[in-house]
Protein backbone atom coordinates (compact mmCIF):
# COMPACT_ATOMS: atom_id res chain seq x y z
CA UNK A 1 0.00 0.00 0.00
CA UNK A 2 1.63 3.41 -1.13
CA UNK A 3 1.12 6.37 0.48
CA UNK A 4 -0.59 8.20 -2.67
CA UNK A 5 -3.38 5.57 -2.20
CA UNK A 6 -4.14 6.56 1.66
CA UNK A 7 -6.19 10.08 1.19
CA UNK A 8 -5.34 12.32 3.93
CA UNK A 9 -7.14 11.05 7.47
CA UNK A 10 -8.37 14.76 8.47
CA UNK A 11 -10.56 14.86 5.49
CA UNK A 12 -12.92 12.48 7.56
CA UNK A 13 -13.05 15.07 10.12
CA UNK A 14 -14.12 18.04 7.85
CA UNK A 15 -16.52 15.82 6.00
CA UNK A 16 -17.92 15.11 9.86
CA UNK A 17 -18.24 17.84 10.67
CA UNK A 18 -20.27 18.94 7.74
CA UNK A 19 -22.26 16.19 8.03
CA UNK A 20 -22.89 16.95 11.82
CA UNK A 21 -23.96 20.89 10.90
CA UNK A 22 -26.49 19.35 8.43
CA UNK A 23 -27.88 16.90 11.07
CA UNK A 24 -27.47 19.71 14.02
CA UNK A 25 -30.28 21.91 12.05
CA UNK A 26 -33.12 19.82 14.29
CA UNK A 27 -31.77 22.11 17.19
CA UNK A 28 -33.09 25.27 15.04
CA UNK A 29 -36.65 23.86 14.90
CA UNK A 30 -37.65 26.89 17.12
CA UNK A 31 -37.82 28.57 14.23
CA UNK A 32 -39.86 26.32 12.47
CA UNK A 33 -42.22 26.43 15.13
CA UNK A 34 -43.89 30.14 14.80
CA UNK A 35 -44.80 29.73 10.76
CA UNK A 36 -46.74 26.64 12.18
CA UNK A 37 -48.81 28.34 14.63
CA UNK A 38 -50.60 30.07 12.66
CA UNK A 39 -53.16 29.67 9.64
CA UNK A 40 -53.41 27.51 7.27
CA UNK A 41 -51.61 25.01 9.92
CA UNK A 42 -52.78 26.59 13.16
CA UNK A 43 -50.85 24.09 15.31
CA UNK A 44 -50.37 24.96 19.09
CA UNK A 45 -47.32 24.97 21.04
CA UNK A 46 -47.49 21.45 22.61
CA UNK A 47 -48.42 20.42 19.41
CA UNK A 48 -45.88 22.20 17.23
CA UNK A 49 -42.75 20.52 19.87
CA UNK A 50 -43.74 16.92 18.62
CA UNK A 51 -41.98 16.18 15.76
CA UNK A 52 -39.25 17.32 17.47
CA UNK A 53 -39.58 15.32 20.62
CA UNK A 54 -40.04 12.47 18.36
CA UNK A 55 -36.69 13.26 15.99
CA UNK A 56 -34.85 12.94 19.19
CA UNK A 57 -36.10 9.81 20.18
CA UNK A 58 -35.88 7.89 16.94
CA UNK A 59 -32.25 9.63 16.34
CA UNK A 60 -31.38 7.96 20.09
CA UNK A 61 -33.07 4.46 19.34
CA UNK A 62 -31.50 4.14 15.55
CA UNK A 63 -28.22 5.30 16.40
CA UNK A 64 -27.47 1.81 18.31
CA UNK A 65 -29.17 0.20 15.39
CA UNK A 66 -26.79 2.05 12.91
CA UNK A 67 -23.85 1.03 15.14
CA UNK A 68 -24.27 -2.32 14.78
CA UNK A 69 -24.72 -2.28 10.85
CA UNK A 70 -21.55 -0.23 11.20
CA UNK A 71 -19.46 -2.87 12.69
CA UNK A 72 -21.17 -5.32 10.18
CA UNK A 73 -20.58 -3.93 7.12
CA UNK A 74 -18.65 -0.23 7.62
CA UNK A 75 -19.17 3.08 7.76
CA UNK A 76 -20.42 3.97 4.18
CA UNK A 77 -23.70 2.08 3.57
CA UNK A 78 -25.44 3.38 6.60
CA UNK A 79 -23.97 6.96 6.45
CA UNK A 80 -26.05 6.41 2.94
CA UNK A 81 -29.22 5.27 4.16
CA UNK A 82 -29.21 8.12 6.39
CA UNK A 83 -28.49 10.47 3.71
CA UNK A 84 -31.56 9.18 2.03
CA UNK A 85 -33.51 9.02 5.21
CA UNK A 86 -33.01 12.59 6.49
CA UNK A 87 -33.30 14.45 2.82
CA UNK A 88 -36.73 12.30 1.90
CA UNK A 89 -37.94 12.66 5.23
CA UNK A 90 -37.46 17.18 4.96
CA UNK A 91 -38.69 16.76 1.18
CA UNK A 92 -41.82 14.97 2.62
CA UNK A 93 -42.74 17.73 4.78
CA UNK A 94 -43.27 20.06 2.07
CA UNK A 95 -46.56 17.87 1.61
CA UNK A 96 -48.28 20.26 4.57
CA UNK A 97 -48.56 22.54 1.62
CA UNK A 98 -51.10 20.41 0.08
CA UNK A 99 -53.06 19.26 3.67
CA UNK A 100 -52.26 22.33 6.08
CA UNK A 101 -54.95 20.30 8.20
CA UNK A 102 -52.95 17.63 8.85
CA UNK A 103 -49.28 19.42 9.24
CA UNK A 104 -49.50 18.12 12.98
CA UNK A 105 -48.95 14.68 11.64
CA UNK A 106 -47.41 14.87 8.39
CA UNK A 107 -44.53 16.55 10.27
CA UNK A 108 -44.21 13.95 13.06
CA UNK A 109 -43.83 11.11 10.54
CA UNK A 110 -41.88 12.97 7.26
CA UNK A 111 -39.54 15.22 10.11
CA UNK A 112 -40.35 13.07 13.54
CA UNK A 113 -39.71 9.58 12.14
CA UNK A 114 -37.95 9.66 9.17
CA UNK A 115 -35.52 12.35 9.06
CA UNK A 116 -35.34 11.46 12.74
CA UNK A 117 -34.28 7.93 11.76
CA UNK A 118 -31.84 9.52 9.37
CA UNK A 119 -29.80 10.90 12.10
CA UNK A 120 -29.08 8.16 13.92
CA UNK A 121 -28.02 6.58 10.78
CA UNK A 122 -25.80 9.20 9.47
CA UNK A 123 -24.35 10.64 12.93
CA UNK A 124 -22.67 7.05 13.84
CA UNK A 125 -20.73 6.46 10.66
CA UNK A 126 -17.96 9.75 10.65
CA UNK A 127 -17.26 8.76 14.72
CA UNK A 128 -16.29 5.51 13.98
CA UNK A 129 -14.65 6.67 10.72
CA UNK A 130 -13.01 9.31 12.40
CA UNK A 131 -12.45 6.87 15.36
CA UNK A 132 -10.07 4.19 13.08
CA UNK A 133 -8.31 6.62 11.67
CA UNK A 134 -7.02 8.33 14.73
CA UNK A 135 -6.34 5.79 16.95
CA UNK A 136 -3.12 8.37 18.08
CA UNK A 137 -5.52 11.76 18.37
CA UNK A 138 -8.95 9.98 19.07
CA UNK A 139 -10.11 12.92 21.46
CA UNK A 140 -9.18 15.68 19.30
CA UNK A 141 -10.27 14.62 15.85
CA UNK A 142 -13.90 13.19 17.88
CA UNK A 143 -14.51 15.90 19.13
CA UNK A 144 -13.99 18.62 15.71
CA UNK A 145 -16.04 15.67 13.81
CA UNK A 146 -18.87 15.77 16.69
CA UNK A 147 -18.31 20.01 16.95
CA UNK A 148 -20.71 21.08 14.28
CA UNK A 149 -23.89 19.30 15.90
CA UNK A 150 -23.47 21.57 18.36
CA UNK A 151 -22.71 24.57 16.56
CA UNK A 152 -25.47 24.10 13.93
CA UNK A 153 -28.24 26.29 15.31
CA UNK A 154 -25.83 29.18 15.18
CA UNK A 155 -25.64 28.43 11.49
CA UNK A 156 -28.63 26.95 10.46
CA UNK A 157 -31.22 29.25 12.76
CA UNK A 158 -30.55 32.37 10.87
CA UNK A 159 -30.40 30.08 7.40
CA UNK A 160 -33.35 28.89 7.97
CA UNK A 161 -35.34 32.47 9.52
CA UNK A 162 -34.59 33.81 6.01
CA UNK A 163 -35.67 30.97 3.93
CA UNK A 164 -39.13 30.96 5.63
CA UNK A 165 -39.29 34.57 5.18
CA UNK A 166 -38.53 34.32 1.54
CA UNK A 167 -40.31 31.45 0.15
CA UNK A 168 -42.63 30.07 2.98
CA UNK A 169 -42.21 27.33 5.68
CA UNK A 170 -43.24 24.37 3.03
CA UNK A 171 -40.66 25.32 0.60
CA UNK A 172 -37.89 25.67 3.35
CA UNK A 173 -38.58 22.10 3.95
CA UNK A 174 -38.20 20.94 0.37
CA UNK A 175 -35.04 23.58 -0.11
CA UNK A 176 -33.24 21.86 3.01
CA UNK A 177 -34.12 18.39 1.66
CA UNK A 178 -32.67 18.91 -1.39
CA UNK A 179 -29.18 20.69 0.03
CA UNK A 180 -29.13 17.41 2.82
CA UNK A 181 -29.89 14.79 1.00
CA UNK A 182 -27.19 15.69 -2.27
CA UNK A 183 -24.32 16.88 0.43
CA UNK A 184 -25.33 13.79 2.76
CA UNK A 185 -24.68 11.58 0.30
CA UNK A 186 -21.72 12.94 -1.04
CA UNK A 187 -20.30 13.25 2.15
CA UNK A 188 -21.47 9.97 3.50
CA UNK A 189 -20.07 8.11 0.43
CA UNK A 190 -16.58 9.40 1.56
CA UNK A 191 -16.87 7.08 4.66
CA UNK A 192 -13.91 4.32 5.04
CA UNK A 193 -12.61 2.54 7.16
CA UNK A 194 -8.15 2.61 6.73
CA UNK A 195 -7.14 -0.52 5.06
CA UNK A 196 -5.55 -3.45 7.08
CA UNK A 197 -2.19 -2.51 6.93
CA UNK A 198 -2.56 1.45 7.14
CA UNK A 199 -0.85 2.37 10.24
CA UNK A 200 -0.94 5.65 11.88
CA UNK A 201 1.98 8.08 12.40
CA UNK A 202 3.66 6.51 15.58
CA UNK A 203 3.03 7.84 19.17
CA UNK A 204 5.52 6.54 21.39
CA UNK A 205 4.15 7.54 24.62
CA UNK A 206 0.91 6.06 23.54
CA UNK A 207 1.20 2.22 24.01
CA UNK A 208 3.04 3.58 28.10
CA UNK A 209 -0.89 4.55 28.59
CA UNK A 210 -2.83 2.50 30.74
CA UNK A 211 -6.20 3.58 29.45
CA UNK A 212 -5.46 2.01 26.12
CA UNK A 213 -6.87 -1.67 25.17
CA UNK A 214 -4.50 -3.43 23.52
CA UNK A 215 -7.99 -5.53 22.43
CA UNK A 216 -10.99 -5.12 20.52
CA UNK A 217 -14.04 -5.03 22.77
CA UNK A 218 -17.36 -6.85 20.94
CA UNK A 219 -20.78 -5.23 22.47
CA UNK A 220 -21.11 -8.15 24.36
CA UNK A 221 -18.03 -8.54 25.96
CA UNK A 222 -18.37 -5.06 26.05
CA UNK A 223 -21.26 -4.66 28.81
CA UNK A 224 -19.68 -7.76 30.53
CA UNK A 225 -17.16 -5.17 32.23
CA UNK A 226 -17.76 -3.12 35.24
CA UNK A 227 -16.07 0.03 33.48
CA UNK A 228 -19.15 0.22 30.82
CA UNK A 229 -21.62 0.32 33.66
CA UNK A 230 -20.06 3.09 35.45
CA UNK A 231 -19.32 4.98 32.57
CA UNK A 232 -23.00 4.91 31.22
CA UNK A 233 -24.37 5.93 34.29
CA UNK A 234 -21.49 8.99 34.48
CA UNK A 235 -22.66 10.07 30.82
CA UNK A 236 -26.13 9.57 31.81
CA UNK A 237 -25.82 11.94 34.72
CA UNK A 238 -23.86 14.31 33.47
CA UNK A 239 -24.97 14.69 29.77
CA UNK A 240 -28.43 14.96 31.41
CA UNK A 241 -27.27 17.94 33.69
CA UNK A 242 -26.04 19.36 30.42
CA UNK A 243 -29.37 19.24 28.48
CA UNK A 244 -31.06 20.12 32.11
CA UNK A 245 -29.29 23.72 31.52
CA UNK A 246 -29.53 23.84 27.49
CA UNK A 247 -33.45 23.45 28.22
CA UNK A 248 -34.08 26.04 30.73
CA UNK A 249 -30.99 28.66 29.95
CA UNK A 250 -33.25 31.53 28.73
CA UNK A 251 -35.69 30.78 31.69
CA UNK A 252 -32.32 30.99 33.68
CA UNK A 253 -31.42 34.32 32.49
CA UNK A 254 -34.96 35.84 32.97
CA UNK A 255 -36.08 34.57 36.41
CA UNK A 256 -33.13 34.13 38.05
CA UNK A 257 -30.88 37.16 36.82
CA UNK A 258 -34.19 38.93 35.72
CA UNK A 259 -33.01 39.69 32.23
CA UNK A 260 -36.63 40.72 31.49
CA UNK A 261 -38.06 43.85 29.08
CA UNK A 262 -35.51 45.53 27.20
CA UNK A 263 -33.18 43.50 28.55
CA UNK A 264 -34.08 40.05 27.35
CA UNK A 265 -31.92 40.13 24.62
CA UNK A 266 -29.37 39.61 26.80
CA UNK A 267 -30.80 35.79 27.89
CA UNK A 268 -31.42 35.04 24.03
CA UNK A 269 -27.64 35.93 23.85
CA UNK A 270 -27.19 33.47 26.77
CA UNK A 271 -28.57 30.87 24.41
CA UNK A 272 -25.84 31.52 21.53
CA UNK A 273 -23.28 31.71 24.06
CA UNK A 274 -24.06 28.53 25.59
CA UNK A 275 -23.94 27.28 21.89
CA UNK A 276 -20.87 28.67 21.11
CA UNK A 277 -19.37 26.99 24.54
CA UNK A 278 -20.75 23.68 23.83
CA UNK A 279 -19.37 22.91 20.72
CA UNK A 280 -16.19 24.44 21.33
CA UNK A 281 -16.05 21.80 24.23
CA UNK A 282 -16.03 18.99 22.39
CA UNK A 283 -12.53 19.26 20.89
CA UNK A 284 -10.96 21.25 23.51
CA UNK A 285 -11.80 18.54 26.57
CA UNK A 286 -11.43 15.62 23.60
CA UNK A 287 -7.68 16.63 23.00
CA UNK A 288 -7.47 16.58 26.95
CA UNK A 289 -8.26 13.40 27.57
CA UNK A 290 -5.58 12.25 24.79
CA UNK A 291 -3.23 13.30 27.44
CA UNK A 292 -4.22 12.51 30.96
CA UNK A 293 -6.98 10.00 29.56
CA UNK A 294 -11.25 9.51 30.00
CA UNK A 295 -11.11 8.56 33.90
CA UNK A 296 -9.43 11.92 34.32
CA UNK A 297 -10.76 14.34 32.04
CA UNK A 298 -14.41 13.54 33.17
CA UNK A 299 -13.31 14.05 37.13
CA UNK A 300 -12.36 17.28 35.82
CA UNK A 301 -14.99 18.14 33.84
CA UNK A 302 -17.54 16.67 36.86
CA UNK A 303 -15.56 18.68 39.44
CA UNK A 304 -16.70 21.82 36.89
CA UNK A 305 -20.37 21.05 36.63
CA UNK A 306 -20.55 20.86 40.78
CA UNK A 307 -18.98 24.28 40.96
CA UNK A 308 -21.27 26.21 38.50
CA UNK A 309 -24.06 24.06 40.18
CA UNK A 310 -23.73 24.92 44.02
CA UNK A 311 -21.05 28.33 43.25
CA UNK A 312 -22.20 29.83 40.11
CA UNK A 313 -25.56 29.63 39.45
CA UNK A 314 -27.22 30.17 43.06
CA UNK A 315 -25.80 33.53 42.41
CA UNK A 316 -26.09 34.34 38.61
CA UNK A 317 -28.34 37.08 40.06
CA UNK A 318 -25.35 39.03 38.85
CA UNK A 319 -25.30 39.03 34.60
CA UNK A 320 -21.29 37.96 34.61
CA UNK A 321 -21.90 35.25 36.75
CA UNK A 322 -24.32 34.16 35.08
CA UNK A 323 -22.13 34.42 31.90
CA UNK A 324 -19.42 32.42 33.45
CA UNK A 325 -21.84 29.62 34.51
CA UNK A 326 -23.34 29.41 31.33
CA UNK A 327 -20.14 29.18 29.06
CA UNK A 328 -18.56 26.57 31.91
CA UNK A 329 -21.70 24.48 32.10
CA UNK A 330 -22.21 24.47 28.24
CA UNK A 331 -18.45 23.12 27.29
CA UNK A 332 -19.01 20.65 30.52
CA UNK A 333 -22.05 19.49 28.05
CA UNK A 334 -20.30 19.62 24.89
CA UNK A 335 -17.57 18.27 26.22
CA UNK A 336 -19.41 14.60 27.59
CA UNK A 337 -20.49 14.17 23.27
CA UNK A 338 -16.54 14.48 22.86
CA UNK A 339 -14.97 12.97 25.51
CA UNK A 340 -17.54 9.42 25.77
CA UNK A 341 -17.02 8.20 21.53
CA UNK A 342 -13.08 8.59 22.52
CA UNK A 343 -13.79 6.81 25.90
CA UNK A 344 -14.76 3.92 24.15
CA UNK A 345 -11.88 3.90 21.71
CA UNK A 346 -9.74 4.31 24.30
CA UNK A 347 -11.14 1.23 26.79
CA UNK A 348 -12.12 -1.06 24.05
CA UNK A 349 -10.53 -0.95 21.14
CA UNK A 350 -11.16 1.43 18.00
CA UNK A 351 -12.51 -1.41 16.21
CA UNK A 352 -16.25 -1.54 17.40
CA UNK A 353 -16.45 1.84 18.57
CA UNK A 354 -19.23 1.94 16.49
CA UNK A 355 -21.78 -0.37 17.56
CA UNK A 356 -20.20 0.04 21.33
CA UNK A 357 -20.82 3.87 21.38
CA UNK A 358 -24.10 3.00 20.24
CA UNK A 359 -25.08 1.50 23.33
CA UNK A 360 -23.29 4.20 25.22
CA UNK A 361 -25.38 7.20 23.69
CA UNK A 362 -28.98 5.88 25.47
CA UNK A 363 -27.28 7.46 28.60
CA UNK A 364 -27.49 10.45 26.69
CA UNK A 365 -31.25 9.93 26.09
CA UNK A 366 -32.40 8.96 29.53
CA UNK A 367 -30.27 11.78 30.95
CA UNK A 368 -32.60 14.14 28.64
CA UNK A 369 -35.64 12.68 30.36
CA UNK A 370 -34.41 12.52 33.81
CA UNK A 371 -32.61 15.84 35.18
CA UNK A 372 -35.08 18.32 33.05
CA UNK A 373 -37.94 16.44 34.55
CA UNK A 374 -36.20 16.90 38.14
CA UNK A 375 -36.30 20.31 37.29
CA UNK A 376 -39.59 20.74 36.13
CA UNK A 377 -40.86 18.78 38.93
CA UNK A 378 -39.04 21.16 41.99
CA UNK A 379 -40.05 24.58 39.76
CA UNK A 380 -43.70 23.56 39.95
CA UNK A 381 -46.09 25.74 37.38
CA UNK A 382 -44.55 29.21 39.05
CA UNK A 383 -40.69 28.89 39.28
CA UNK A 384 -39.30 31.20 42.24
CA UNK A 385 -35.56 32.18 43.13
CA UNK A 386 -35.64 29.87 45.45
CA UNK A 387 -37.02 26.87 43.72
CA UNK A 388 -34.29 27.14 41.25
CA UNK A 389 -31.73 27.27 43.56
CA UNK A 390 -33.39 23.62 45.16
CA UNK A 391 -33.19 22.12 41.23
CA UNK A 392 -29.43 23.43 41.11
CA UNK A 393 -28.64 21.79 44.34
CA UNK A 394 -31.17 18.29 43.80
CA UNK A 395 -29.08 18.14 40.04
CA UNK A 396 -25.80 18.85 41.98
CA UNK A 397 -26.33 15.76 44.22
CA UNK A 398 -26.33 13.42 40.90
CA UNK A 399 -22.83 15.07 39.90
CA UNK A 400 -21.61 14.43 43.36
CA UNK A 401 -22.74 10.81 42.37
CA UNK A 402 -21.36 11.03 39.06
CA UNK A 403 -17.87 12.55 40.44
CA UNK A 404 -18.38 8.90 43.19
CA UNK A 405 -18.57 6.67 40.10
CA UNK A 406 -15.88 8.81 38.29
CA UNK A 407 -13.38 8.17 40.86
CA UNK A 408 -13.90 4.44 41.14
CA UNK A 409 -13.89 3.55 37.70
CA UNK A 410 -11.00 1.79 36.27
CA UNK A 411 -9.87 0.70 32.65
CA UNK A 412 -11.07 -2.65 31.78
CA UNK A 413 -9.37 -6.01 31.57
CA UNK A 414 -9.05 -7.77 28.48
CA UNK A 415 -11.26 -10.42 27.96
CA UNK A 416 -10.31 -13.96 28.38
CA UNK A 417 -10.33 -14.12 24.74
CA UNK A 418 -10.05 -11.53 22.68
CA UNK A 419 -12.22 -10.70 19.95
CA UNK A 420 -11.34 -11.73 16.30
CA UNK A 421 -14.20 -10.37 14.58
CA UNK A 422 -17.61 -8.24 15.27
CA UNK A 423 -20.24 -10.37 16.21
Amino acid sequence: MTEKKVPNRWIFVVAGCIINICLGTVYAWSVFRPPLHKPPFNLSPAESVLPFSVFLLLFGITFAFAGRMVGKVGPRKPALIGAVLVGVGYILSYTIAFAPQAALWITVVTFGLIAGTGCGYAYNPPIATVGRWFPDKRGLATGLTVLGFGLSALITAPLVAALISLIGLPNTFLVLGIVFLILLFLLGSLMRFPPPDWKAPPVPSLAKKSWVSTVDFTPSQMVRTSTFYFAWFIFLLGSGAGLMVIGYAKLIAMDVTKLTGELEWLATLAVSVLAIANALGRPTFGAICDRIGPKYTLIIMLVIQLICLVGLFPYATSLPVLYLAIVLFGAMFGAYLGVMPTLVGYFFGGKNVGPNYGLYLSAYGVGGVVCPMLMATILGPKPTYESYVQGFYATAVLIVIGLILAILMKAPKPPAQPAQAQT
